[in-house]
């Protein structure tokens, strides 16, 4: 009888991998191959996306704001800023999903008696094609303007597991899967995929920026480093922050105005901190924006 209990759960554990394995969609595409970015990379936000509940609600934002954060630092070019930092990032990206289809086609498959008998139910497949289409805005957070917009939109076909199929045997459910291993969480990151170019292609019209962190006559130390590819030898122009013009109706950011102070170079770098030197012009003040020359 142990015997035959043991081999009961070998079956049961075969059968779910077998499902698990059934679920399992194919990765979206990605960016062909490429040498490390050696550029200095951008600091960026990204804001919850919005999806009404007709495309998915709650589930659909949160996954696909998951998904576009994921897509971002696994891109390189990026450091993705979250929580209270997100209002130092030089932009922050706002997307709403715009097309939600869930099964856009597909067919099904139902296995009775036999492995279905076993699992106390009806085991079977079904064949799905979902497709998600995005919308994305980039906004400067200096002067809160829409520097770019984007869309794109993904699709993905898969062999999934019925949702129906419980093994009563042990009370546990197969097949219970994440936003991401479902056809429309597949959907949703192909079309991430193709975004992220559009996004960095949008970030170049907004120039890289640091910020003064200290600075006294033996070093001016900055908020970047090696993690945003910051190099000894680079030189940054000084600017200092004047009066910040808003439209009086709407209290929209219009501009910022800047005046340039001087110019400094990096003489040693760490993880997120750098020290400079003044080559010209005054010692920079705390807050003061660096730029690249």
């Amino acid at each position: 009888m142990i015997n035959a209990l043991f081999g009961r759960r070998r079956m049961l554990a075969a059968t779910a991998l077998f499902f698990a394995g059934a679920i399992t969609l194919p990765v979206a595409a990605v960016a062909q191959d490429r040498a490390p970015y050696q550029g200095l990379k951008q600091t960026v936000a990204v804001d919850t996306f919005q999806a009404t509940e007709s495309v998915g609600g709650a589930v659909t934002a949160d996954g696909m704001t998951a998904l576009l954060i994921q897509a971002l630092v696994r891109d390189g070019r990026f450091v993705v800023i979250e929580g209270a930092g997100a209002s130092e990032a030089s932009a922050i990206v706002r997307g709403v999903v715009t097309k939600y289809e869930a099964a856009a086609g597909g067919s099904s498959l139902s296995i009775g008696g036999g492995l279905g008998s076993l699992l106390g139910g009806r085991a079977g497949t079904r064949s799905q094609r979902a497709v998600m289409e995005i919308s994305l805005r980039l906004v400067n957070t200096s002067t809160g303007q829409v520097v770019s917009t984007s869309s794109a939109q993904g699709s993905a076909s898969s062999r999934t597991s019925d949702a129906g199929l419980v093994n009563t045997w042990s009370g546990a459910t197969v097949g219970g899967e994440m936003f991401r291993a479902t056809p429309i969480g597949q959907a949703g990151e192909d079309a991430i995929m193709r975004a992220v170019d559009q996004i960095a292609a949008g970030m170049r019209n907004v120039p890289w920026s640091a910020v003064v962190v200290d600075a006294s006559e033996t070093g001016v130390y900055l908020n970047a480093g090696a993690d945003r590819n910051v190099q000894a030898g680079l030189t940054l122009s000084v600017w200092r922050p004047g009066r910040t013009l808003t439209d009086p109706r709407t209290g929209e950011v219009l501009d910022v105005e800047m005046a340039r102070i001087g110019q400094v170079r990096v003489e040693s770098v760490r993880d997120r901190l750098s020290i400079a030197s003044v080559v010209e012009g005054e010692i920079p003040l705390r807050g003061d924006v660096l730029k690249a020359d």
